[in-house]
């Protein structure tokens, strides 16, 4: 089962992760979105809790996505993948379809990627 939480590191987050045996978190190449995610680490590192970070619209500054890449390394969480910025997100909301049924764009092939990597990893990580 996957448990979509809130953004940031409020008690819906706690909550969303209470039960999990994995983490994974979507950041942006932000300066919030960088300290937010070392805040889910954390959190994560209490619950002794497995994290793997993917970065969200990482061409928008990809100097603080690498930042948020090499911090997530350095306290052992898992880069799974990034996710470019793409028109065809916005038009597939506005269709109310996911993505990755919408079009076969940039972004649907980033996520289809992110999500075969973090299949993988946590089969390692879980054996």
């Amino acid at each position: 089962m996957m448990v979509d939480g809130s953004p940031g590191i409020g008690c819906t987050v706690i909550a969303s992760i209470t039960g999990a045996d994995h983490v994974l978190a979507v950041t942006e190449p932000t300066l919030s979105g960088r300290h937010d995610l070392e805040r889910i680490v954390g959190l994560a590192a209490h619950f002794y809790l497995p994290v793997y970070v993917a970065v969200n619209k990482y061409d928008i500054n990809e100097s603080i996505a690498a930042e948020i890449e090499n911090f997530a390394i350095s306290k052992g969480a898992i880069n799974v993948g990034r996710i470019r910025y793409d028109r065809a997100v916005t038009d597939a909301m506005v269709q109310n379809m996911p993505v990755v049924e919408f079009a076969d764009s940039g972004a649907a092939k980033d996520i289809r990627s992110l999500w075969e990597t973090l299949q993988k990893k946590m089969a390692i990580t879980t054996n």
